[in-house]
């Protein structure tokens, strides 16, 4: 089945393997991009499944090594990549407002 599968971003620590780890059964893969392109961050977070790929987000990096921000389905969040501790930690920082309010 192609296309986007819609799913749910949760709260919380997972288990990190290689550039690779798992919210609620789906596999997340952080991916660097195959080309330098000026306007985009080097690594980006996908959905792989068996049957479909789905690009998430380009990860910006939010101050320290291995810390990201990201926006999915109008929230952005925060990925911060454990590596010596083998953990992803991914936090709701807040919701994207469509309309900016004075």
């Amino acid at each position: 089945m192609k296309g986007k599968i819609e799913m749910e971003l949760t709260e919380g620590i997972y288990t990190l393997e290689g550039n690779k780890f798992y919210v609620d059964g789906k596999k997340f893969y952080i991916r660097e991009r195959k080309k330098d392109l000026e306007k985009k961050p080097k690594f980006y977070l996908a959905h792989i499944s068996p049957n479909n790929f789905q690009y998430i987000s380009s990860l910006f990096p939010a101050g320290s090594k291995g810390k990201y921000n990201f926006d999915y389905q109008q929230e952005l969040f925060e990925l911060e990549l454990l590596e010596g501790e083998g953990k992803a930690v991914l936090k709701k920082i807040e919701a994207i407002s469509e309309v900016e309010t004075a």
